[in-house]
């Protein structure tokens, strides 16, 4: 029997609280072991849990979540921290990221995104909400100028003549979302029009393959 994912909600709004519990209990390998409503009772609970994923928000009564972060990393550093925020304060996430945690999630996240995501970083891998990256990348020079798969598969169906919406659709991301990947893309890649990014899907064989050949 495969081991099940345990998850620690930490979150202050039960409204909130509820509506996550209810998207990730649904799936057959994670268990909510805990739901805590202020910093100091996530702590608790961490230590009497030992939960392999926290999703903490930031915003929380009597211990911040950057306070409950630190002591998480310094004691119980087996449970690994997904942040979850309802503001885009790319200071904060850099913050965040520097204390160690393994994954950020705007709290619009999609459904499927999330799945997808605590179980990455139940695996030991990191998690950036596609919401968060492009913004982190744009406002804090954090990304490099090797392409991302996301980024591939956006030039990928730019040179194929689609359109942010379509895109956005295709690649279960908003629009906003798609518009900052491009954003970001003619800054790393030094080029100036449309074209020169559909010059480059073509040359790299991009347009020869299919989105999830990519990588």
């Amino acid at each position: 029997m495969t081991e099940k994912i345990t998850i620690l909600l930490a979150e202050d709004h039960a409204l909130v609280r509820a509506g996550f519990k209810s998207i990730l209990q649904a799936e057959s390998d994670f268990e909510i072991v805990g739901e805590a409503q202020d910093g100091l009772e996530c702590l608790e609970m961490v230590r009497a849990k030992s939960p392999m994923v926290v999703l903490l928000d930031l915003s929380m009564p009597k211990l911040s979540g950057l306070n409950a972060i630190s002591h998480i990393k310094k004691r119980y550093a087996e449970s690994k921290v997904i942040v979850l925020t309802a503001a885009e304060t790319p200071g904060v996430w850099t913050e965040v990221l520097d204390l160690g945690v393994s994954g950020i999630a705007m709290k619009s996240i999609s459904p499927k995104e999330l799945i997808s995501g605590v179980r990455k970083v139940a695996k030991g891998e990191t998690f950036i909400h596609s919401e968060i990256q492009p913004i982190l990348e744009a406002e804090t020079g954090m990304g490099s100028k090797k392409l991302s798969v996301r980024e591939k598969q956006v030039v990928k169906l730019v040179a194929e003549g689609y359109k942010t919406k379509e895109i956005a659709d295709m690649l279960e991301i908003s629009d906003r979302t798609v518009s900052k990947h491009r954003e970001n893309l003619m800054t790393k890649m030094g080029a100036t029009s449309t074209a020169e990014l559909t010059n480059y899907a073509n040359e790299s064989g991009l347009t020869k393959v299919g989105l999830q050949e990519i990588e």
